[in-house]
This record gives structure tokens, C-alpha cells and sequence, in this order.
């Protein structure tokens, strides 16, 4: 690991579960470009911001944790554990998905691509029917 993925990953997963959007916003790029799973894409810090809120909105005990973290000077991957209750109501491309009071646990995946000191591509894997299967609806 490298002091830049240490703080990548602490400003991610920290303002993810506090709530800090100014934290978790301060590691991506303006224009960063975001993959998320079931084919959405799109660019800019607004937007992953936007999509973090919208996750803890409705798991509010949200937490990242960390199982490995693979680094160098362009990027960092990391297999975390997400878990979380769902106790407010999810906004997905489909529409809302209200509050079920299930608890989650899942693995993902986090790629991050540096540029100039700012991530400038970020990707998430995990699957959506894990997490749906968890939740009572698939």
C-alpha cells in the first residue's frame, strides 16, 4: 500500500459511513467517471455523490470494510465487505425500493484510478442479486 491508497480508501469508506460528503468527494476528480453495476454509468464528483447518499439514506449503519487492498502509483483495488440495514428507502435507476429492515452483508469490489493525485475513474462489482436475494426481493 501507498500513503495515497491509504488515504483513498480512509476518505471513501470513513466519509461513506460518517456521512461526510466533503470527505468522501475530496478523493475523485471533478470529471471522474463512475461504473457502477447493472450498467450505469456516468461522470462527474456531483454524481458519485449523489449515489453515496443515496446508499446511505437507505442503510444508514452502512460500513465498508476492507478484506485486501492492491495498490501502486496509478490506482488501487479493494475487496471490501459491505454491510448495512436497510431502513430507508433506496433510489436505483428503476425507481425507489422501500425500506425492507433487512440486514446485508455482501463483497465488492472498488477500483480506483489515479490521475494527478485525484481518482479519475472509480468502478464497483458486486452482485445485484446477492444483494435483491438479501433483501426479499429476488
Amino acid at each position: 500500500m501507498t500513503a495515497l491508497s491509504d488515504h483513498i480508501v480512509d476518505a471513501h469508506n470513513r466519509g461513506l459511513a460518517e456521512k461526510d460528503m466533503e470527505l468522501f468527494g475530496s478523493i475523485f476528480a471533478d470529471d471522474v467517471a463512475v461504473e457502477l453495476p447493472g450498467g450505469t454509468s456516468f461522470e462527474g464528483r456531483d454524481g458519485i455523490v449523489q449515489t453515496a447518499v443515496a446508499f446511505y439514506t437507505a442503510f444508514p449503519d452502512i460500513r465498508l470494510t476492507p478484506r485486501q487492498i492492491w495498490a501502486d502509483d496509478n490506482g488501487v483495488v479493494v475487496e471490501q465487505v459491505f454491510t448495512g440495514t436497510h431502513t430507508g428507502p433506496l433510489a436505483t435507476p428503476n425507481g425507489e425500493v422501500p425500506p425492507t429492515g433487512k440486514k446485508v452483508e455482501f463483497g465488492l469490489i472498488d477500483t480506483f484510478l489515479v490521475t494527478d493525485g485525484k481518482v479519475s475513474a472509480h468502478r464497483v462489482y458486486y452482485d445485484n442479486l446477492a444483494l435483491l436475494g438479501q433483501l426479499g426481493l429476488a
